[in-house]
């Protein structure tokens, strides 16, 4: 028996990952998408993920509801028995009731169904120096891409998408081109740098290394003719604030040595006089 039947004999439960990916939502969704269990699916949404005022799936709903259970939120997995349907208990629980019951995630049996397709996960990954002929924006882009744990995923029917590792879940509601993957990581690029770097510490640091870096992108963005004419002007004035703001600095740092400088020379004059009285 593969996973899904497994599922539908109790051989199986499937644990659901609190505020991770929509597996609740996905369950529910893949749950639907097989014509004899929708009923089942539908009144368990109903029932235990439904928020009547808002009239929307509400996963904080099923969480509160195994939380007034006693159940452990971070251990909670979905059973199915004909003619009861779907309900919850805990991993330790089933696996005291049964020692080889098998434990899946919602992707396991997203798989077993061949329902790939309709949750996205039908593709393969690639990056920009597989894309782009231009290799030097592609490092750049790429570079960026792990630092920020996002990866491009590509599709059979030639579309892209981005996925964030870190919460596995797609940029894009639908697939998209290849120009839209690229305008979307490189202005999140080119904005962590401006926005959310420690601009002024780096300028401590290294200040040749944020002209180059600002370059770069900039450099980047015109090669693959990503920047209009306000994007440049505004890049463009950001770095010269920037390297205003440093050279005002520098200034006062300047004004202080001499300042030191002159104040160390004068309490030696006055100590001199003072012996000669």
């Amino acid at each position: 028996m593969n996973e899904m039947e497994n599922f539908l004999n109790f051989g199986a439960v499937v644990k659901i990952r609190r505020s991770y990916d929509d597996d609740l939502f996905k369950f529910i969704e893949l749950m639907k998408s097989i014509g004899f269990l929708k009923e089942y699916a539908g009144y368990f949404e109903k029932s235990c993920c439904y928020d009547k005022e808002f009239n929307e799936f509400s996963e904080s709903k099923f969480w509160h509801y195994v939380e007034l259970n006693n159940g452990n939120r971070n251990d909670t997995c979905i059973e199915f028995q004909w003619g009861k349907g779907f309900t919850w208990g805990n991993r330790k629980d089933y696996l005291n009731y049964d020692s080889e019951m098998k434990i899946l995630n919602v992707d396991e049996l997203i798989r077993a169904c061949n329902k790939e397709e309709l949750f996205k996960m039908n593709y393969e990954y690639t990056d920009f120096g597989k894309e782009l002929q231009d290799k030097e924006s592609a490092s750049d882009l790429d570079s960026f891409l792990d630092f920020y744990e996002w990866s491009i995923t590509k599709y059979p029917d030639g579309k892209y998408n981005i996925k964030d590792e870190q919460c596995n879940t797609f940029k894009f509601d639908e697939n998209t081109t290849l120009n839209e993957i690229i305008d979307r990581v490189y202005f999140r690029m080119f904005d962590y740098f401006t926005d959310e770097e420690d601009i002024e510490e780096l300028m401590k640091e290294d200040s040749e290394y944020v002209k180059k870096k600002y370059e770069s992108y900039m450099k980047t963005g015109e090669k693959l003719h990503l920047l209009d004419e306000e994007n440049k002007k505004h890049y463009t004035e950001w770095f010269q604030e920037v390297m205003k703001e440093n050279e005002a600095k520098d200034t006062i740092e300047i004004n202080n040595d001499v300042w030191k400088v002159l104040r160390r020379e004068l309490l030696k004059w006055m100590k001199k006089r003072k012996k000669k009285l």
